[in-house]
Parts: structure tokens; sequence; C-alpha cells
């Protein structure tokens, strides 16, 4: 392993400390824009969050009924041939 001279070290630190200060940028936009909307954004995740649960209900039954479709053709199967 190569030993990192002081130059490198100092230009990596550099490089950390923006990538560090864009991101703390990028929070407090974040931030302030969920402070200013955060009534609207919060309304439109619950409305978001309703239809979601609402598709995968729907989704989980669907899923159900053709299971015991499925179970059911295999139980009159199984009968017509015990005849």
């Amino acid at each position: 392993m190569t030993q990192m001279t002081q130059e490198e070290i100092m230009a990596n630190t550099k490089i950390v400390v923006q990538g560090l200060e864009a991101l703390k940028n990028e929070h407090n936009s974040i931030l302030n824009g969920l402070s200013a909307g955060s009534l609207e954004l919060t309304v439109s995740a619950v409305e978001r969050a309703q239809i979601a649960v609402h598709n995968a209900e729907a989704s989980v039954l669907n899923e159900r009924q053709s299971l015991v479709q499925k179970s059911l053709d295999m139980i009159e199967l199984g009968l017509g041939e015990a005849q």
C-alpha cells in the first residue's frame, strides 16, 4: 500500500469538504421546501398512501381469489378423476 503525500491528503480532504457542503446545502433546501409546503405535502402524501393501500388491498384480494379458484379447480379435477 502506498502512502499518500500531504498534498494528496489535502486535495482529497478539500474534495470531501466540498461534497459535504453540497450535501448540507441540498438538505437545507429540502428542509426549507418541506417547511414551506408541509401541509400540502402531508395531505398529498396521505392521499398517495391511501391510494397505494387501496391498490395493494385490491391486488391482494385478486391474488387470493385467483389462488382459491385454482385450488377449487384442482379439487374439481380430483373429484372428476375419482368418479
